[in-house]
């Protein structure tokens, strides 16, 4: 019988190094060997503390941005580049709404 010569994806823990068969299998060491990160992203295998830091680190991978700039419209995915954003337009409320520049 002929053996598959394709090569497998592997899974690498990026705390640890340690391989893994399958993305089930590195979720379960995770968990068990570093329980502060539960969270294992199935698309480029990072881990991640928290629900809510996952939700964010997922955001890389689906280029959405869920948060819009209420003076000129512009989108982020994350929250504290939001607001960083807005303080600009808080600072100087000159602002062309076609091009988004802030005007002197």
């Amino acid at each position: 019988s002929a053996s598959n010569s394709f090569p497998t994806k592997v899974c690498k823990c990026y705390v640890c190094g340690r391989i893994f068969a399958n993305l089930e299998q590195l979720k379960e060491h995770c968990c068990q060997q570093h329980r502060n990160l539960p969270y294992v992203c199935g698309l480029c295998e990072r881990a991640r503390k928290s629900c809510s830091n996952f939700k964010r680190h997922q955001l890389i991978h689906t280029g959405e941005r869920p948060l819009v700039c209420r003076h000129c419209g512009q989108a982020f995915a994350r929250k504290d580049k939001l607001n960083e954003h807005e303080r600009r337009h808080e600072r100087n409320p000159y602002y062309c709404k076609e091009c988004r520049n802030i005007l002197l």
